[in-house]
C-alpha cells in the first residue's frame, strides 16, 4: 500500500486576520500522515525485514513506523524509556500494530536509547534514527515541493514546524530544486541545532523562529492557541502545529504583503495522550 499524497489538498483560512493557505498533509492517511508520511514514505520501497528505531514512548514517528511496518510485513523493534501506568495513545496503538518494545529505565537519555537501539542491529536490519534521516525523507519532501509549486505558485512564505530538523532540511533541498521562488520559514518546536543541520548539507539556513516553550510540556498558551485555531476551522495538535501558530502570531508583522502557506504536520492522534497531560497539569 502506498501513501496517497493526492489526498493532501490546499484550503484557505482566515487566521489572525490574515489569509493562510493550509496544505492539508493531515489528510494523507488515517494513521501515517503529515510530516511523518513525508519523511517515511521512502520506507515503502525498503527490502529490509527488520526495522529498528528509538525515541519517546508517545512519539508520532513511532506510531507511523509501527503502522508502515505492519502493512509491509516487517518486524519493528523500538527502544523507549519506561512509562507510568497502562499504555495509552500512540503507544497503545503501536503495540496493537505488533511493535516489539524495548523499555529502558525511566528518564533514559536519547543517547542511551540510541546506543541500545544500535546494539540490536544486525546485517539485514534497517536502523532508523530518531526523526528519520534527510536521505529517507527526500522522496516525500520532493513530492511536497512539487505539489506546492503546482497548487500555490508565486513566491510564498512556507511555514513548517520542526522537531529533529530532518523534515525541514529535506524540504529546503526539495524547494531549491522544484520551487525556488518560495521562502521556507522554520518553526522550531524543539531545541535542535537546526542551523548546523542546514550547513551540514551545504544549505544556507532559512529563517528559523523558535518556540518559547519547553518541548511537549503543557502550557496554557498552547491550549488556548489550539482552541482559537479550532474556532477558525483548523484542528491542530498540541506539540507542533499549535505551537507553530503561536510562533507565527508573535512574528506576523515580519510577513506583510506576502502570501502565507502553512503545512499541516498531522499527528492529531498524539493529542490523546497530550490532553491527559494537560488535565493532570
Amino acid at each position: 500500500m502506498n501513501l496517497d499524497f493526492s489526498r493532501s489538498f490546499v484550503e484557505h483560512r482566515e487566521i489572525f486576520n490574515r489569509g493562510f493557505w493550509i496544505k492539508r498533509d493531515d489528510c494523507i492517511h488515517q494513521y501515517c500522515n503529515g510530516n511523518k508520511a513525508r519523511k517515511f514514505a521512502g520506507l515503502l520501497d525498503s527490502t529490509h525485514k527488520v526495522w529498528i528505531s528509538y525515541g519517546g514512548n508517545q512519539s508520532n514517528a513511532m506510531f507511523a513506523l509501527a503502522y508502515l511496518a505492519l502493512i509491509k510485513g516487517v518486524a519493528f523493534h523500538y527502544v523507549m524509556p519506561s512509562f507510568y501506568g497502562e499504555p495509552v495513545g500512540n503507544l497503545k496503538m503501536s503495540l496493537g500494530f505488533n511493535m516489539t518494545p524495548h523499555i529502558l529505565p525511566f528518564g533514559s537519555s536519547v543517547a542511551q536509547l540510541e546506543s541500545y537501539a544500535k546494539s540490536l542491529c544486525f546485517d539485514n536490519a534497517l536502523f532508523i534514527p530518531q526523526g528519520g534521516s534527510v536521505e529517507l525523507a527526500q522522496k516525500g519532501m520532493n513530492a511536497l515541493a512539487k505539489e506546492l509549486s503546482q497548487s500555490i505558485g508565486g513566491s510564498p512564505i512556507i511555514f513548517y514546524t520542526s522537531g529533529s530538523g530532518v523534515g525541514v532540511v529535506a524540504l529546503q533541498r526539495a524547494l531549491d530544486s522544484y520551487f525556488p521562488r518560495a521562502s521556507l520559514v522554520v518553526l522550531s518546536c524543539a531545541k535542535a541545532d537546526l542551523e548546523q543541520q542546514f550547513l551540514a548539507y551545504a544549505l544556507t539556513p532559512p529563517l528559523i523562529l523558535h518556540s518559547p516553550f519547553a518541548f511537549a510540556k503543557p502550557k496554557r498558551e498552547i491550549w488556548q492557541m489550539r482552541e482559537y485555531l479550532k474556532s477558525r476551522g483548523l484542528v491542530c495538535d498540541l506539540i507542533y502545529d499549535s505551537v507553530g501558530f503561536y510562533i507565527i502570531h508573535r512574528h506576523l508583522a515580519m510577513f506583510e504583503n506576502r502570501e502565507l502557506v502553512f503545512i499541516h504536520s498531522g499527528g492529531l492522534l498524539g493529542n490523546i495522550s497530550q490532553e491527559l497531560r494537560y488535565k493532570i497539569h
